[in-house]
């Protein structure tokens, strides 16, 4: 499996994932990659990577402000044709929080406004469709 640690919090989030991993002493090798936002573009060793193994865990990678660069991120969104972001969003029995029965799934596209990368410059509504699970 592919493991992109990212920058910021991703390598804590990632590493997270690897001790729950090493825990459950699930039989899997992980393909670590130094992939940061900063990079003009994704190694094709990574690409390569991703498509044999089909699956990635990726924690956050910094985006560029400004000059109509393209970030890793949507590099990624286009090269592998990811049409969609679905976050699962749900309370935790033990753990108090502000809203109590939360149980939905955010569905966010990837293909079109800010996160497409299309229209450098211009401010787009997000488009979300939030299903109630």
């Amino acid at each position: 499996m592919a493991l992109i640690p990212g920058d910021g919090i991703g390598p804590l989030v990632t590493g997270a994932v690897e001790q729950f991993m090493e825990a459950m002493h699930a039989p899997i090798y992980l393909e670590r990659h130094d992939v940061h936002g900063d990079m003009k573009s994704m190694p094709p060793e990574v690409m390569d990577s991703i498509r044999k193994n089909k699956v990635c865990i990726k924690g956050g990678l910094e985006t560029p402000v400004g000059g109509g660069v393209s970030s890793i991120n949507v590099q990624l969104r286009k090269e592998l044709d990811l049409y969609a972001c679905l976050v699962h969003c749900f309370n935790l029995e033990g753990l108090p929080t502000r809203h109590d029965n939360v149980d939905i799934v955010v569905i966010r596209e990837n293909t079109q406004g800010e996160y497409s990368g299309l229209v450098p410059g211009v401010v787009e509504s997000l488009k979300c469709l939030i299903a109630y699970c």
